[in-house]
């Protein structure tokens, strides 16, 4: 009975880090989206040579560590 509640819990834990996975990468699409939109409109209106916002430094910084957490999270899984 043991082993069948163990399995249990590695399947709830399972689609739980799926779910979880999920939700970051829709984040991670929006950020990356709202990036690009910002890039597209700083490249346009100004000097090559303009840097983005520090603003736009920031979400590139958020954009990178939700990567890694997407990453780590695809590479773990629960099991036996």
């Amino acid at each position: 009975m043991k082993a069948h509640d163990n399995q249990k819990r590695f399947e709830q834990l399972n689609v739980q880090r799926h779910k979880e996975m999920t939700s970051d990468t829709e984040k991670l699409l929006a950020l990356a989206n709202r990036l690009k939109a910002e890039a597209d409109k700083a490249s346009t209106g100004k000097a090559a040579t303009d840097a983005l916002s520090m603003d736009a430094v920031r979400q590139a910084e958020q954009i990178e560590k939700l990567a890694h957490s997407v990453r780590e999270k695809m590479r773990s899984s629960v099991s036996n």
